[in-house]
């Protein structure tokens, strides 16, 4: 009988508009992910939009959480 294939963790940290392009990848099997993945969100107590997603690999099954960071904003230069 073949052993069963242990499940991976991993974490991702990535702005929400980069994740809903598709542009985040599995730490373990470096598969694309996004929302197509079924994200599962976690909404903390008086925030607007959630910050924390949970969810599985469609590839290597494993559980991921997905941290959504802020926009990068460019610095205003000084002449």
């Amino acid at each position: 009988m073949p052993r069963k294939k242990r499940t991976g963790f991993g974490d991702v940290s990535i702005e929400r508009e980069r994740f809903d392009r598709g542009e985040a990848r599995c730490p373990s099997c470096k598969r694309p992910i996004g929302p197509a993945d079924q994200p599962a969100f976690v909404h903390g107590l008086g925030s607007g939009e959630s910050r924390l997603a949970t969810m599985r690999c469609g590839r290597c099954q494993a559980m991921l959480t997905v941290h959504f960071e802020e926009p990068r904003r460019a610095e205003p230069s000084n002449p």
